[in-house]
């Protein structure tokens, strides 16, 4: 009898350990770090496309730089996410470093996306930060940005963001995105 009870709290010890975070993934990091950072990532991109996208709305998007895509064969559904969910965790840091980097230029703007760029970088590198990636920005070169094009570029990335926090949201936190 006694025997019995040590295999049975050994293997829900075993499974309980097993079912804390996604396969093949670093030790370390705080899975539910990274699943409050996709959530606030998401909210904060859904308050930025209503508010700051309102007076930005007739301004003609400035598409510059790289773009960073998360496509199919980069295995971000739940099937391949139980299998093997480093490339979608590789594609998700990537995509991370490069709003890292947009946002950080954004930062340095004369305008009002200034501010903007300060909101996204802090939840940015807080999440790369969760995900233990040392470097928190891309290695991508961005052309100099001319003062005429930043309220567009702006603009550009903050629909960017929003689709891209959608997703992240969806891969980290399944129930808990809008």
């Amino acid at each position: 009898m006694y025997l019995p009870f040590i295999t049975v709290v050994g293997l829900l010890a075993v499974f309980t350990v097993a079912l804390g975070a996604p396969v093949n993934q670093t030790v370390g990091i705080s899975w539910n770090e990274v699943t409050e950072g996709s959530l606030k990532l998401n909210e904060l991109a859904k308050r930025l496309i209503t508010e700051e996208l309102s007076h930005l709305k007739n301004v003609e998007r400035v598409v510059k730089g790289p773009r960073v895509l998360v496509e199919a064969t980069d295995k971000c559904d739940p099937k391949n996410l139980r299998a093997d969910s480093m490339p979608c965790l590789k594609k998700m840091v990537f995509a991370l470093k490069n709003y890292s980097t947009v946002f950080g230029i954004i930062s340095q703007f004369k305008n009002n996306c200034a501010k903007t760029g300060k909101m996204v970088n802090t939840v940015v590198k807080k999440l790369l930060l969760d995900l233990k990636e040392p470097h928190p920005h891309s290695e991508e070169k961005w052309q100099e940005v001319k003062s005429w094009e930043e309220p567009g570029l702006c603009r550009d990335n903050i629909e960017k963001l929003f689709s891209f926090s959608i997703l992240m949201a969806r891969v980290f936190a399944p129930a808990g995105h809008n």
